[in-house]
């Protein structure tokens, strides 16, 4: 690669630093790794898949005590993803990747043609 090349690249990346979608995203990003309820939320759909896990391959997917942690499971999940952080952080990541796939498509479009 030659200089004037990586200088672009070195702009482009500031540039896309400095875009108020990728601001925006960081920020969600910050709250999200801050919140303590998410934390205990994510906590909680971990163990619920752990106790599914196990009552799966202890009882087998028929039996009642999975079926139960299997629904333990949804709810937690179910928790998790629509809490208000989350679902903040999920449209700000949904923006920022529609923003990279531009770029890329703006760089590389013709390549992958």
């Amino acid at each position: 690669m030659n200089l004037e090349t990586i200088v672009l690249i070195n702009k482009l990346s500031l540039d896309i630093k400095n875009n108020e979608v990728y601001l925006e995203f960081k920020k969600a990003n910050e709250e999200l790794e801050n919140s303590d309820e998410v934390k205990i939320l994510s906590y909680k759909k971990d163990m619920a898949i752990l106790e599914y896990e196990d009552n799966l391959n202890h009882y087998g997917k028929n039996d009642e005590k999975t079926f139960m942690a299997s629904r333990k499971m949804g709810e937690a999940i179910f928790n998790l993803k629509n809490h208000e952080l989350v679902k903040k952080y999920n449209e700000k990541l949904n923006k920022l990747n529609e923003l990279l796939k531009e770029i890329d498509q703006e760089l590389f479009g013709e390549i992958y043609d």
